[in-house]
């Protein structure tokens, strides 16, 4: 009797550790068998709405949680670190070593390639979670770099500024730009240009001006309708046909005037010329030799006529030849 009951405690005391066991693998323990990548990234803002067991998303897909949230005192930075679920990841049916290695050689790829971690807001909640992507402004903005504090066995992914941190920034820069603006010299000096622009339209040079411009617009006015009135549709098509018979006259006297130009030779009238010009400074030139001729005659007559006045009797017995007389020697 004794012994049953200590095989049924026995049994019991089994049964319900067995069972407790199987209760906490349903509700989280499964968790310790499951192999996870350690990730870890660096915050430079406020973090609120993120806590441990918030979930990490890899491009809005649910890829781990965050496993801890702490302050690292050295730079004053917030660290979160991240549980991965390698099971997210298909490696082409690979397993053990071999799935670790594909896994972080994918991240690390990524990695290369822009992959950066930034907060988001789960709804209107005002909850956080971690979003791994590339974003457009990851070169844009100034990323920490992994520090030496960081174990090795830790995958670190840099991280950036969060869409509301942007939008705070750019908040607060428009504001601080708006408290520089000078509120009271602008209406003071709106102030008093609308007193100037009043002492303006008070001025009685203007409305006389106003008067004085009306006038004129009644005057053309007026103008324009005498126009009209003058200058009829048929009028109008008088003088411009008037215009056409005066530019067909020109045309015919312009056709005629170039017909005469066309007639008159100039050419061959300028070359006659030419040739007859030739002629008259041939016959100067004629005329200066017989005149220097006629100059030597008379030179020469005159002469004679000298010589015969020196020496009437030399016509008789003709010129002597001068004699010559010979030196004698002493």
């Amino acid at each position: 009797m004794i012994e049953a009951n200590k095989f049924r405690l026995g049994l019991f005391v089994i049964i319900g550790s067995v069972l407790f066991f199987i209760v906490l693998f349903v509700f989280g323990l499964s968790d310790i068998f499951v192999r996870k990548g350690k990730f870890v990234s660096l915050f430079n803002e406020s973090v609120q709405g993120v806590a441990v067991g918030s979930p990490v998303k890899y491009k809005g897909v649910p890829i781990g949680t965050v496993s801890k949230i702490s302050i690292q005192v050295s730079d004053k930075l917030i660290r979160i670190d991240m549980d991965i679920d390698m099971k997210a990841f298909v490696t082409d049916h690979q397993s053990g070593a071999k799935a670790v290695s594909s896994f972080n050689e994918f991240f690390q790829n990524e990695s290369k390639m822009g992959l950066r971690c930034r907060l988001e807001y789960a709804g209107i909640t005002g909850l956080k979670y971690v979003e791994l992507n590339y974003f457009d402004q990851f070169s844009q903005s100034p990323i920490i770099e992994r520090p030496g504090y960081i174990a090795s066995n830790y995958f670190y992914v840099p991280s950036i500024p969060s869409q509301f941190k942007d939008i705070l920034n750019l908040i607060n820069t428009s504001l601080e730009k708006i408290s520089r603006v000078q509120f009271d010299k602008i209406s003071d000096e709106m102030t008093g240009t609308l007193k100037s622009m009043q002492r303006l339209l008070d001025d009685p040079k203007l409305k006389t001006m106003i008067d004085k411009m009306e006038k004129m617009s009644d005057n053309m006015e007026k103008s324009s309708s005498n126009v009209s009135k003058v200058l009829t549709e048929s009028k109008l098509r008088e003088i411009v046909d008037g215009l056409d018979t005066n530019l067909k006259s020109l045309n015919n006297l312009t056709i005629s005037a170039r017909s005469s130009i066309d007639g008159a030779k100039f050419i061959e009238t300028a070359q006659s010329f030419r040739e007859a010009a030739y002629s008259v400074t041939d016959a100067r030139q004629a005329l200066l030799s017989t005149l220097l001729k006629l100059d030597q005659t008379l030179d020469s007559l005159t002469e004679l006529v000298n010589y015969l006045n020196d020496d009437p009797s030399s016509l008789l017995k003709g010129k002597h030849k001068p004699m010559i007389i010979a030196p004698t020697s002493k």
